[in-house]
């Protein structure tokens, strides 16, 4: 066989195998942020088995194989104090979680993947209950969308479950009234009513949402600050 022969078949095998690894490795997905979700179900917590860890009291600090949780972000961070954010998940429940200094702005939507492990404690914060000091690079925001439809509740109704429904979506139909209750500097205080009771709603200055006060249904995320049970709205929107 010739020399050039040869060397045609060589290179005509090299280009062939190179080919196969190509497409091999084209075929991958890759795995990240924009990428498809490595973990499956099981590798997760739901946020009702994750505040179902809490004593009751103190500080809890999330012990060393705890499974990892994730929820979608349901609060706007200018109607926030800087740090904390509001997730649901599937479950329906909810998690308040106040991130470190530095952690990057998470907007209303995302996705955070949770490793709560390595520093995350949980705690009741003026009678919230809050997720604090998990590590930053323990905080990933993936793709996708969890499917969260906001539970039909009245004002009694929230306030009779208000530990339970705590950072999670509520709306109440049939409200008969939007007042203004009082101002600072930082934002607007208003008092949601329906036959059944007033709930307090804050609203921040940075968040620049005009309230309508002639809504009739106000969709948001239950809170608490001491004995007062709060919802939160997102925007003008989620007053009608």
């Amino acid at each position: 066989m010739r020399l050039n022969q040869l060397n045609k078949i060589m290179k005509t095998l090299f280009l062939s195998f190179a080919a196969s690894v190509l497409l091999l490795s084209c075929d991958k997905e890759p795995i990240g942020p924009t990428g498809p979700d490595p973990l499956g179900p099981g590798d997760y917590m739901s946020f009702s088995a994750f505040r179902a860890l809490y004593p009751g009291s103190g500080e809890y600090t999330i012990p060393s194989g705890t499974k990892r949780i994730r929820g979608q972000v349901i609060s706007n961070n200018t109607n926030e104090a800087s740090g904390v954010y509001r997730l649901q998940d599937e479950s329906g429940s909810g998690i308040y979680l106040y991130t470190v200094i530095g952690s990057p702005v998470y907007p209303m939507g995302s996705v955070l993947d949770i490793d709560a492990t390595g520093g995350g404690k949980l705690l009741l914060y003026n009678g919230d209950l809050e997720l604090m000091s998990v590590p930053q690079a323990n905080i990933t925001q993936v793709s996708g969308t969890i499917n969260i439809t906001p539970r039909v509740a009245t004002v009694a109704d929230i306030i009779t479950n208000k530990n339970t429904w705590a950072s999670s979506l509520v709306k109440i139909n049939n409200v008969t009234s939007i007042t203004q209750a009082s101002s600072n500097s930082t934002g607007v205080t208003y008092n949601v009513t329906d036959a059944t009771g007033t709930l307090s709603m804050f609203v921040r200055n940075a968040s620049g949402i005009t309230v309508n006060t002639s809504g009739t249904s106000v969709t948001g995320y239950v809170s608490i600050y001491n004995t007062t049970t709060q919802i939160g709205i997102r925007t003008a929107a989620d007053i009608q």
